[in-house]
Formats: C-alpha cells, sequence, structure tokens
C-alpha cells in the first residue's frame, strides 16, 4: 500500500514561516450500509490437543484475480450517517478443555452506534476532521501512519468476506455480524481470499484470473480500486494475507502471505508452500522463506506479529517476520481448514471461522489465547455454528486492539 497523503494544517505566523507540513489521515465518505439478521444459535465446543485426527479441504479454486484501487476517499462535508444495525446471536456454547466441561449461557442484544462527522473551522475555511491523528508539536504534522476515524471503525470488530463478495462485519464481544455491502470490482465476484490495511481498506483476492488484487472501501464496499498490483510474480498465484505492523512503534503496515498452488485440497508437506511479503510502495512480491503449508491463512497485530492457519491437522503458527521461522505452533486438531477457512487476532484472542454442519455457512470458534479467565487453559470453543455467510477471507486493521480490551 501506499503511504497516506497529509493535509495542510493552519498557516501560523505567515510573515515569518514559508509553510508547514501536510496533516495525514485518511477520509471515507461512504455512508454506513450495514444490516443484520437476526440469528438464534445453539453451538457446540470442542476442544483438543491430540494430533491424531486428520484433516483436509478439498476446493479447487477458480483461476482468477487482480487487484486495483487508489489511495484516496471522497470526504462528505456536514453528513449525518445513519446507525449500523448488527445481528443479535444469542448462543449456549459448550467448552470442554483438557477433560473439564464448562458451560456458559450468555445472552447478547442488538447495538447501535451512529458515527458522526465532526465540522471544524480554522479562520475562514471549513473542513470536516475524519482522522484521530496526534500532531507533532514541533512540525505540526501527525505521527507516521496514525489510524483514522472512519464512519466504519478499524478498532472494534473483524471484516470477513463472503464466498460471493460481500463485505461484513464481526462484534467478538457481541458475537454479532453485520453486513456492510456488496461489490463487483471489474465483474470479479468470486473470491479468494482478504486483508484490511491501516487506512481502511480491505485488500480482496480473487479466484479469476489468478491472483487479481482489488482494494474496497470499507464505508462504501461499491467503490473499488485498482491499486496496481502485477499477479503471478515469481511464479506465485494464489495467497493467503494478512497486513501486519512493522512493530510495536513502528505501527506502519506491510502485507504479508502463504502461498497455495491451486492444485486440489489445501495440504501439509515439507517445502510445499512460499511465505512472503508485499512491498507497500511498489507492491512487488519478496519471497521469504519455504514454509510446509501449501494454504494457509494469515493474520497480523499492531505490536509487529504475524501468525498462520494451516496444516493436516491443523495448526496455529506464529512467525518470524524477517525470516519465516517458526517461533511457536499450537495444535488445533479438532479444527479442520475445510474448503472455506479464515481467521483473525483480535483483543489478545483468535477467531476461526471455518465451514460448518451447512457448508453454506460458517461457524466461528474462539481461541482464548491469553487465558483471559486466568483458569491455566486456553480453551478452543465453537461461539456461533451458524454465521450468515460462507467466509473465505477475514482481516483485521493493525489498528484493532491486540490486548485483552
Amino acid at each position: 500500500m501506499k503511504e497516506h497523503s497529509l493535509n495542510h494544517s493552519a498557516w501560523i505566523l505567515a510573515v515569518l514561516l514559508a509553510a508547514c507540513g501536510d496533516n495525514g489521515g485518511a477520509t471515507a465518505a461512504a455512508t454506513d450500509s450495514a444490516t443484520g439478521s437476526d440469528t438464534n444459535v445453539a453451538t457446540d465446543t470442542t476442544t483438543s490437543t491430540n494430533s491424531n485426527v486428520s484433516m483436509s479441504a478439498t476446493e479447487e479454486p477458480t483461476q482468477g484475480g487482480t487487484m486495483g484501487q487508489t489511495d484516496s476517499q471522497a470526504t462528505t462535508e456536514g453528513t449525518e450517517t445513519s446507525p449500523t444495525t448488527s445481528t443479535t446471536t444469542e448462543s449456549t456454547t459448550d467448552t470442554t478443555t483438557m477433560g473439564v466441561d464448562t458451560t456458559t449461557s450468555d445472552t447478547t442484544t442488538t447495538t447501535t452506534t451512529t458515527n458522526d462527522t465532526t465540522t471544524t473551522t480554522t479562520g475562514d475555511t471549513t473542513t470536516n476532521d475524519t482522522s484521530s491523528t496526534t500532531d507533532d508539536t514541533t512540525t505540526g504534522q501527525p505521527a507516521a501512519c496514525e489510524c483514522p476515524d472512519i464512519e466504519v471503525p478499524l478498532d472494534d470488530g473483524i471484516f470477513v468476506l463472503s464466498d460471493d463478495a460481500e463485505l461484513w462485519k464481526y462484534y467478538p464481544e457481541t458475537n454479532q455480524f453485520a453486513m456492510l455491502g456488496s461489490f463487483s470490482c471489474n465483474g470479479m465476484t468470486n473470491t479468494f481470499s482478504m486483508a484490511v490495511d491501516r487506512l481502511g481498506f480491505a485488500w480482496v483476492m480473487f479466484n479469476s484470473p489468478v491472483g487479481e488484487i482489488w482494494k474496497i472501501d470499507v464505508t462504501d464496499p461499491t467503490n473499488c480500486i485498482d491499486p496496481g498490483y502485477n499477479p503471478n510474480q515469481q511464479g506465485v498465484g494464489y495467497f493467503g494475507m494478512a497486513f501486519v505492523s512493522n512493530s510495536a512503534s513502528d505501527q506502519c503496515d506491510r502485507l504479508y502471505g502463504n502461498t497455495y498452488d491451486g492444485i486440489g485440497g489445501f495440504s501439509e508437506g515439507p517445502n510445499s508452500g512460499d511465505f512472503l511479503s508485499v512491498d507497500p510502495d511498489t507492491l512487488l512480491i519478496d519471497l521469504i522463506s519455504k514454509t510446509n503449508f501449501n494454504g494457509a491463512e494469515m493474520t497480523g497485530t499492531g505490536d509487529g506479529r504475524v501468525f498462520s492457519f494451516g496444516g493436516v491437522p491443523s495448526k496455529l503458527v506464529e512467525r518470524d517476520k524477517a525470516n519465516g521461522a517458526e517461533i511457536s505452533s499450537f495444535p488445533l486438531q479438532n479444527l479442520p481448514l475445510t474448503n472455506a477457512f479464515a481467521f483473525s487476532f483480535f483483543a489478545g484472542d483468535f477467531y476461526f471461522f471455518t465451514e460448518s454442519a451447512n457448508p453454506l455457512v460458517s461457524k466461528v470458534t474462539h481461541l482464548d489465547y491469553d487465558d483471559s479467565d486466568n483458569d491455566g487453559q486456553q480453551q478452543l470453543t465453537t461461539v456461533n455454528n451458524a454465521a450468515p455467510i460462507r467466509i473465505v477471507g477475514a482481516g483485521v486493521s493493525t489498528c484493532a486492539p491486540f490486548q485483552p480490551m
């Protein structure tokens, strides 16, 4: 991705100073189109660290994919946005961890969020202030890669992608889904994977043509933009992907991925895949290392960590961004990849989206990675057995919290 442009700050002491730097901030003008549907779900949970279960995915994606979009978003002045209405999910969760059965019942209620546009007047000029930037007291410029304040917040949930080009949002705190809108980029609707950047764009890879990637404005999914990515670089077609901050102190992000050869199901074998990154300025692929995953999804954090979800049986692997080496591996034996799968990190935990008993929709499985309940276990719990869509991509901006809320 390209660095966002900066807006001109107010002129101060014009007689003495020649010019001031630009203020950064990505803005978005699309109205919030999220709608929801009520879903009553009875969920079950399986937790295991046994590696005797064999899992495989058999879906072979059709060929395709191109990417494209500019780095600008329109600004709507003096606009009141419509509230976002999320679906309400009532769920009963059964959790089994290392021989201990725990049953909890929680009910969530519909929530409504209204985002307002704030008008700021300086001198004789009125502008819409839609960025949450913090100016440097010396230069008057915002901090590098500051998170924007847009109509669809980047820090309160996980963006999810359907297999037929619909963008939704999943709210972990309430176990709700809300639709943001559908899209068709240059006639393409057969989606493969997705990552969400720090400026509020979902980078969507399509099945056909192979490796095509377009950027979708999360505030207006009908706004498709071609970023100029050239598919099939170095023989790479498909890859699961995620944006990851450079480090806890450097919030600028970079796209990382794990390749899939597109032949047969997702699999695991020595050196069967590649761990890669994409340069944010040139959009050129850098092959970092070989991996054992032929097909894996990725997620990243705001403090610079990158994780893979892949393998047969499935595993959660943290990798070193510099050389691709495994830092840790967590077995997920009772959670097969299925033909459509995705996952994301949010507020210290992981959320996996895999096919449910009805393969036309997905289920949501939560991993208490940070042991937030302090019971000494990292439970793997199915929290929603029937999402409203079949999910093939999930992504969080690195503006999302990476510590428990």
